[in-house]
């Protein structure tokens, strides 16, 4: 019976990480196609031809998450994103009045799959196009605590990147699964704020940091100083 209930849990934590993804992926190609047609409205312009709208109707966190994606998912708090909002342009309001903060506020705790808060802050809580890009020897945990921990249990010879949510070059550690940094007993959020990639061979989780990422591993010291 407890094999069952942490199957279903698990499936449940895989259904939540899909669809944080997927909107996540959906808001990214809004933001694209809306700066695509502000690029072409403006050719032909240039051309002498009769402009195009520049954007089509953004929802308000569709704008919240090109916001935050075109600055590398830097956490904002919400007057920020409001004031970057009004100032470009990216969402308007029935009446024609510029987004308050309260607004900021409900939008994301309405689409939490989409945002996370840390405190007052706001970002994404994924940022999945570079995270899909991965062999299938590679395995993501994310907002995965007791995934992770499973793996590392069944995996005791393999290999694992830490790395932040949003993977860069310059914070891309290796580490054996039996490091004793990750202490499980601590209760603290391992897959939470830096997330775990996980491969039994150590060559593809080099290959996926170099030309998914762009960047070196850096050797944990304690698994192999």
């Amino acid at each position: 019976m407890a094999d069952l209930a942490d199957a279903l849990d698990r499936s449940r934590e895989m259904i939540r990480a899909a669809l944080a993804d997927s909107r996540s992926e959906l808001a990214a190609l809004d933001a694209r196609r809306s700066e695509l047609q502000a690029l072409i409205a403006q050719g032909e312009a240039a051309l002498g031809g009769v402009p195009q709208p520049a954007t089509e109707t953004m929802t308000l966190h569709q704008a919240l998450a090109q916001i935050l994606h075109e600055d590398d998912n830097t956490p904002m708090p919400a007057r920020a994103l409001a004031d970057a909002v009004n100032a470009r342009g990216l969402y308007r309001k029935r009446d024609g009045s510029p987004v308050e903060v309260n607004e900021v506020h409900a939008r994301t705790n309405n689409y939490q799959d989409l945002f996370e808060k840390t405190g007052s802050l706001i970002r994404l809580r994924t940022e999945s196009l570079m995270l899909a890009n991965h062999p299938e020897t590679i395995t993501v945990f994310k907002d995965d605590d007791r995934g992770f921990f499973d793996w590392l249990e069944d995996h005791q010879d393999d290999y694992f990147i830490n790395c932040e949510r949003n993977p860069k070059p310059n914070y891309l550690v290796l580490h054996r699964a039996g490091c004793s940094h990750f202490d499980r007993g601590t209760g603290l959020h391992w897959t939470k704020d830096y997330i775990k990639i996980c491969s039994p061979g150590r060559g593809d989780l080099e290959e996926w940091a170099a030309g998914t990422v762009g960047g070196e591993v850096t050797l944990c010291k304690r698994c192999f100083g």
